[in-house]
């Protein structure tokens, strides 16, 4: 398992936390100002999306729980609403925003599962969802709780 540094670290750690939490707070501030709240229900779960279009990042609570922090890094042909995250550069220490699939592979190793365009490494804990644009550079990263 590999050990982040960055932005994404403290992003990692407010995951499993509560709404109001200490540490969802410090990931708020990361991407505040300009959030939207959007909540579904569905299969008993409640989930609850907090919105930062601006900043390019989605924070989804399931049942008032931090299950994903997803940031992009650069603007989302998918979704041109969407801005960049402020400081891509931050997010992880030693890996440029840009960076290719086999630069991430240099510096987390070998992905526990991957995809077309996409490959999700354990770290902290935790885990970091890499999705490629066309270019095969990096277009997402997103923290999760628990491997889908």
């Amino acid at each position: 398992m590999a050990t982040v540094t960055g932005e994404a670290a403290l992003l990692l750690d407010a995951l499993g936390r509560r709404q109001g939490d200490s540490r969802i707070l410090e990931a708020i501030a990361l991407v505040g100002p300009g959030m939207e709240v959007e909540e579904f229900g569905f299969g008993g779960v409640r989930s609850t999306y907090l919105v930062f279009r601006p900043s390019g990042t989605d924070l989804l609570f399931e049942d008032g729980v931090l299950v994903s922090a997803m940031v992009r890094t650069r603007p989302d042909g998918q979704d041109p609403g969407y801005g960049r995250y402020p400081r891509p550069a931050a997010l992880i220490d030693g890996l440029s925003p840009t960076a290719t699939r086999s630069g991430v592979a240099a510096l987390l190793g070998t992905p526990e599962r991957a995809g077309a365009a996409f490959d999700r490494y354990p770290a902290n804990g935790r885990h970091l969802h890499f999705e490629f644009d066309p270019g095969g550079r990096i277009g997402r990263v997103t923290a999760l709780l628990e491997p889908v």
